[in-house]
Formats: C-alpha cells, structure tokens, sequence
C-alpha cells in the first residue's frame, strides 16, 4: 500500500484513539491537520486500512462502525445502555475445543456486553 499524507494522518488519529471513533469523528480530527480532505477521502483510507491489517473494525450496540487502531490483543466490553466500548488488557486464551478439533485459529475477537458502572 502506497503511502500518502492522508492515509498517514486517518492511521495516526486511530492509534491515538481510545474511543473507538467512527468515520464522521475521525474526518473531524483529522481535518484539524488537513482541513481540505473529504469525509469520502477518509473512508477509502479507511477502507484501504482495514484491508491491508493496519485497523480494524469494532462491533458496536450503537448501529455505526467503529475502528480501532489498537492491534494489541485485548477485549471489548460494550455497554448496551450508553453505547460505550471499553478496551480489556488481559490474558485471553484460545478455547481447547478449537484446538482439539484440529482447527489452527490465528486472530479472534471477544466481546463481551452488559452495562458499565455508570449506567447500573
């Protein structure tokens, strides 16, 4: 993937994010450095991003897509009253029923859904 000014900027605002933002909140911050690109130069960046492994995208209670620049393993905990998703730093482990079955797993994604301590 060829590199360009925008691209560089939309994966530098997503690796700074910890608020799993969507397409609309990305365009603004990153028209904060280039204020002349276009929310669709941002999705094909996006796009493009997700495509090549650079970013991924997050499930959401809320309807919109989120992504998140963050490929470290972790977990997601999505309150299903305010929307929020909260990134979970801990140990997680493939499930022996996949290994004992032969299958090879190489990425996953947990999520887990309740409601956070503002919300209960």
């Amino acid at each position: 993937m060829r590199s360009s000014k925008q691209r560089d900027a939309v994966l530098q605002v997503l690796r700074e994010s910890c608020d799993h933002p969507t397409a609309d909140m990305i365009f603004e911050r990153v028209r904060e450095q280039i204020p002349n690109i276009s929310l669709g130069t941002v999705y094909r960046n996006l796009g493009q991003l997700k495509d090549e492994g650079f970013i991924t995208i997050v499930e959401s209670s809320d309807t919109k897509v989120h992504y998140e620049g963050n490929l470290t393993d972790h977990i997601h905990f999505l309150c299903k009253s305010c929307h929020n998703i909260t990134d979970v730093f801990c140990e997680t482990q493939v499930p022996t029923a996949l290994t004992d079955m032969g299958l090879q797993v190489e990425s996953a994604k947990t999520v887990y859904y309740g409601l956070c301590n503002s919300c209960r």
